[in-house]
């Protein structure tokens, strides 16, 4: 249990370090393509990029996706359309931190408690530490280690944004869970891949027509490849297998790195100053993670003579 614990960790941790930069990228995308375009954009790569891994398996198993069209149909749109474009909706609105700390102070909520509702997951007080710690050092780090600035936080229109899209994949880590017996992962993000691009299309269309054309040049080129292929195909998969090792509330936990992450990126990426608050508060964040994820000791079994 402990290995399978450390293993899981380590995935989980690897998707959100890749995770992370995509919202540095989406605040570089904002003159370069709408949200919706940017979005089916990446969808429509990651499709691409999939298919010759999971052709085979895809066609192996058709039979089970059809019996299973409207549980796709949801997680494609929710987990992948929805939650995607509002991301790079916020990114219009707001700061790539900004979009870190509520995008990811939001899922773990979400997802702990939906696991622990539909999937019986239990909630016990090492989750509820872990949200705490998790929530605390987010907190601390969102005012600077200054808890008075609270006092004078305002929630901007692309915070909001961000509360939506982390509730969105807080519903997407829990339902993954769900998944049919007898489809793989790499046939299960395909489907959802190209779910996500066809719910895109009609919007992404009218948005390129009639609200945002997209500039295509060579940086929208490297960012729709690196959320395509590395935030999309290879995070995704990472992040399922953390999920099937470790749990849904567990693996959601670990996005409360991701603010951490994205602004040390940020310091090096954007010019931000490296502040003593994200040290404290990524120390604080990884208590909470680590509380949450140690493994809990086996109690012996009693034979009774």
């Amino acid at each position: 249990m402990r290995k399978q614990n450390q293993i899981g960790a380590a995935l989980a941790i690897t998707s959100c370090i890749i995770w992370s930069g995509n919202f540095i990228v989406s605040r570089y995308a904002i003159n370069l393509a709408g949200p919706a375009s940017l979005a089916f954009m990446r969808w429509i790569v990651a499709t691409i990029f999939m298919l010759p891994f999971a052709y085979k398996n895809l066609k192996n198993e058709w039979p089970l996706f059809k019996a299973n069209k409207a549980y796709f149909f949801w997680m494609g749109l929710i987990g992948f359309s929805v939650y995607n474009t509002l991301i790079y909706t916020a990114g219009h609105y707001t700061t790539a931190i900004n979009m870190a700390l509520f995008g990811s102070t939001v899922h773990p909520i979400v997802a702990a408690l939906l696991a622990a509702y539909f999937v019986n997951e239990k909630l016990h007080w090492k989750n509820i530490a872990g949200i705490i710690l998790g929530l605390i050092g987010t907190v601390y780090l969102l005012t600077k280690g200054e808890l008075v600035n609270i006092l004078h936080f305002q929630i901007s229109t692309g915070d909001l944004w961000m509360i939506g899209a982390g509730t969105c994949f807080g519903i997407y880590n829990v339902f993954v869970r769900k998944k049919p017996v007898g489809i793989s992962n790499n046939s299960f993000l395909l489907v959802l891949f190209a779910i996500g691009a066809i719910l895109l299309l009609p919007v992404a269309a009218y948005e390129m027509s009639f609200v945002q054309p997209v500039v295509f040049n060579q940086q929208l080129l490297w960012i729709v490849l690196y959320i395509g292929i590395g935030n999309s195909t290879i995070s995704y998969l990472i992040w399922n297998n953390a999920i099937q090792k470790i749990g849904a509330g567990k693996a959601a936990l670990f996005g409360t790195l991701i603010p951490l992450l994205s602004s040390i990126e940020a310091v090096f990426l954007l010019g931000e100053s490296f502040s003593t608050a994200q040290v404290v508060s990524g120390c604080i964040i990884i208590t909470g993670i680590i509380i949450n994820t140690w493994p809990s000791p086996v109690k012996p079994i009693i034979h009774s003579s």
